[in-house]
Order: structure tokens, then C-alpha cells, then sequence
């Protein structure tokens, strides 16, 4: 059940992200972004009840997923940052969209 929740997270993640990457009006990218750091919580918190559910048995793997999903959201604040304060970074936007697929393939495999 866990692994539904995450997957469906990390999708919904991508949308909104995406969404609010190409916005053009920065109110709209505002929106986006608090909906993304909402969902992106949720996300980490599903990450951390997993860690103690399988504390004996993965607990390398689920802390370097959960210092992976970190590292994904500070390259989703940076990226919002810049798309509301210029007009954004084309590089820094594919990089967080190929994180976040990477997360999603990681997802359906590991959790």
C-alpha cells in the first residue's frame, strides 16, 4: 500500500513541478510551488514511516533514499526560486525533472 501512496506522490510531483516550471505568470508559479512542497512533504513523510517499518532489514537503503528525496528538494526549492526571481534555468529544470523520474523508477523498485 506504502508503494502506491509513493508512486502516486512522485507522479503527482512531476505534474506540479512541471506545471509550475513553465508557468508564466509568477502568482501561478507561487501556487504551484506550495502545492509541490505539500505533496513533496507527504512524500518524504510516507519515505520515513517506511524507514521505521523496515528498520532491521533495509535501513541503509531507506536512509539513502530519504537523502535522496532531500537532495531532490532543495534542486525543486532552487528551481522555483530562480523561475520566480528570473526566468529560470532551462539546465537546473530537465536536471529536477530527470531527478524526480529517477525517483519515481526508484520507488517501483526499492520501496
Amino acid at each position: 500500500m506504502l508503494k502506491i501512496i509513493v508512486t502516486a506522490l512522485i507522479v503527482i510531483l512531476l505534474v506540479t513541478t512541471t506545471t509550475g516550471l513553465h508557468a508564466k505568470i509568477e502568482r501561478k508559479v507561487t501556487n504551484w510551488l506550495e502545492l509541490s512542497r505539500l505533496f513533496y512533504f507527504i512524500l518524504l513523510s510516507a519515505s520515513i514511516v517506511h524507514v521505521f517499518l523496515h528498520f532491521k532489514s533495509q535501513l541503509a537503503g531507506d536512509i539513502l533514499w530519504v537523502i535522496y528525496l532531500i537532495i531532490v528538494f532543495i534542486l525543486m526549492e532552487t528551481a522555483f526560486r530562480l523561475k520566480r526571481e528570473t526566468f529560470g534555468n532551462p539546465h537546473l529544470t530537465v536536471l529536477l525533472l530527470v531527478a524526480l523520474i529517477a525517483a519515481l523508477g526508484i520507488a517501483c523498485w526499492w520501496i
